[in-house]
This record gives C-alpha cells, sequence and structure tokens, in this order.
C-alpha cells in the first residue's frame, strides 16, 4: 500500500504539477548528484521550509522536546516570509516539505502557506502529531489542497504512545483523524492522504501489528515504520534503526551525504542549514534573506563540503556541522 499511494501521488504531480523546467531540474540534478558536481547548475529537487521549529510536545528524541542550548530559538513563519523563500523555488520543484524539527499546525498562517503553494502548482507535505486539529481545519487541510500528512503515532496504546510522545493524547489523535477521513469522504477527496508515521523503539515495537491494524480501522492510506532515535540526538549522519526481525537495534551510516546535492532546508528567519538533522546556530550555512537561494546553495560553504566529499579529503577546516558527521569521517 506504502507504494502504490507513493506511485499514486508522484503521478499526480508530474501530471499536474509538471513543467519542461521543473523535470530538466530534476533529472539535471540527479546527474549532478551522481558526478558530485561542486557548483550546481540546478536547484535543490528537496526544498523543507519550517513553519515553526516550536511544539507543543515534549518528545525524548527531538531537539525541539529536549532544548538545548545551542539550538536555534524558536520562530515562526510569516506568510510573507513564505512566499519571498518559495517563490524563488516554485518553478523548479514538485513538492515543496513544511516541517523538520516543529508541529506545522501550531503556525496560524498554515493554510494561507499550503494554499498558495498548490495554487503555484505545487504539491505540499507536512509531518504532525495531529494534536493540535479540528473540523475547521480538516476542511482547510482539503480546501487548501493539502497533499500528504505524515501522522507520528508511535503506539497503539497510550501507554506506550506517551513514552515518546511525551504531552500527546493519543484518543484525541485518533478522533481527529476520523474527522479529517469523514471530510475526505464527504468532499470524495483523496486528498490529504494520510500516513500512520510508526518510529520503531525496543519498548513499542510489541505493538506494530496493532498500530497497523489500527490504521485500517481508522481507514488511514498506509502505514509505515520509520527508524528510531533516542540515544544518539544531534549525531551526524548516524542513525540508529530497529530491525523488526532481529528485535534489536543496529548502526548503519551513509555511504555519502545527497544533502549538499539535493537537499535545502530553511529556517522561518531564512536561516539555511544542510542536512534534517542540524539545528543549532553555528550549523547555519547562509542565509536566504541576505541572498538569494542559488547563491546559498552556491556558497563558500556548501562548495567546500560538497569537495570534501568528492575528494574524500578530511581537513581541520571542515566546517560545523559536516566536522561532526560520522559520513565525512569515514571519507
Amino acid at each position: 500500500m506504502r507504494h502504490q499511494i507513493n506511485y499514486l501521488k508522484y503521478l499526480y504531480y508530474l501530471t499536474y504539477y509538471g513543467s519542461p523546467l521543473k523535470l530538466y531540474n530534476y533529472v539535471l540534478n540527479k546527474v549532478e548528484k551522481k558526478i558530485k558536481r561542486i557548483h550546481l547548475k540546478s536547484l535543490p529537487i528537496n526544498v523543507m521550509i519550517e513553519p515553526t521549529n516550536s511544539c507543543n510536545l515534549n518528545c525524548v528524541g527531538c531537539i525541539t522536546g529536549t532544548k538545548p542550548k545551542e539550538a536555534i530559538q524558536p520562530q515562526v513563519l510569516k506568510f510573507e516570509q513564505f512566499k519571498k523563500y518559495f517563490d524563488q523555488v516554485k518553478d523548479y520543484v514538485f513538492n515543496i516539505s513544511l516541517f523538520n524539527w516543529g508541529e506545522p499546525f501550531l503556525n496560524k498562517d498554515i493554510f494561507f502557506i499550503i494554499q498558495y503553494a498548490s495554487s503555484n502548482k505545487c504539491g505540499v507535505t507536512v509531518h504532525s502529531n495531529l494534536n493540535i486539529f479540528n473540523e475547521i481545519m480538516a476542511e482547510n487541510s482539503i480546501t487548501a489542497k493539502l497533499t500528504h500528512i505524515y501522522v507520528a503515532i508511535d503506539g497503539a496504546t497510550q501507554e506506550t504512545y506517551e513514552k515518546y510522545r511525551r504531552g500527546g493524547n493519543l484518543s484525541q489523535v485518533f478522533r481527529n483523524i476520523e474527522v479529517l477521513v469523514d471530510k475526505k469522504r464527504k468532499k470524495n477527496s483523496l486528498f490529504p492522504i494520510l500516513t500512520w508515521q510508526y518510529l520503531a523503539f525496543p519498548h513499542n515495537v510489541h505493538e506494530i501489528e496493532d498500530a497497523r491494524i489500527r490504521s485500517k480501522q481508522l481507514k488511514m492510506d498506509a502505514f509505515e515504520v520509520f527508524r528510531g532515535n533516542l540515544d544518539n540526538i544531534g549525531t551526524f549522519g548516524f542513525e540508529r534503526t530497529y530491525d523488526l526481525k532481529r528485535k534489536d537495534t543496529t548502526t548503519s551510516v551513509k555511504k555519502y551525504c545527497d544533502s549538499l546535492w539535493d537537499t535545502l532546508i530553511i529556517y522561518p528567519d531564512g536561516s539555511v542549514i544542510p542536512c534534517c538533522q542540524a539545528f543549532r546556530e553555528k550549523d547555519i550555512f547562509g542565509n536566504v534573506n541576505e541572498t538569494s537561494v542559488r547563491n546559498v546553495w552556491n556558497n563558500t560553504n556548501y562548495m567546500e563540503m560538497r569537495k570534501a566529499v568528492k575528494r574524500k579529503k578530511w581537513t581541520n577546516n571542515i566546517r560545523y556541522p559536516c566536522r561532526e558527521c560520522k559520513i565525512l569521517k569515514k571519507v
């Protein structure tokens, strides 16, 4: 079901949001990434714009929940800020991601933001704990043409769920899903696609199948088990994965950093970080309020780090957060 839903979504993007320029940029980016070109002619094909890096929960494996002192301070994206950032990439991307470290639905402008993106022929994806949601927001999600919501639910019971999603109310999440599914049915709308995102840890693996069954009862569109992260918060290039067959945790390290070639992440104040694991002031690579997206994308910080990966050369001049990255330390 997961792959069928994703294929359907991508086909929709291609049919209704596609253009020769977007296709050209996508192919060019793939080629440039493969040959590890330093100065890129393509713009990133994955663009994340953070609506807010605040959250209503205090998840134990999240920077926003644990609140380290060195983290970028909480911010909220204004609609005009979004337009400024988005207008520079809208002709090159099929989808915009409105999430990273925060809860998107805390942003009061979120549906204006979503509608602006969709009206400019761009799909929109959010990740949400869906504790803050209601009937009006369900209606707005459909009319604004939100494409996909990943709902973060890491358990089938409140006791298990709240071990990670501290402050969350599972019954409320289920009610919010039911409201949105009912609205979709009444409006005969495929979107937003609803995916149950289950972060697997040793403490909740026993409820995965119960959660999968519950997702079907709720008539959600897909159920996915993702990688959990508890004891390596703020560790770059490194992921702990839960192996359902072995029933233990294993460590994996990527071969090289894709993000330097295909992903751009923008904070509400225009600050750009090089990957989704970066979160500190010293991790910032540039700011799109000070110059253009294209200029940041090919500034000294980005090009020096691409050189380090391509040439497999580690020096003391490597900047943060890449200096701490397990990937670059392997090259």
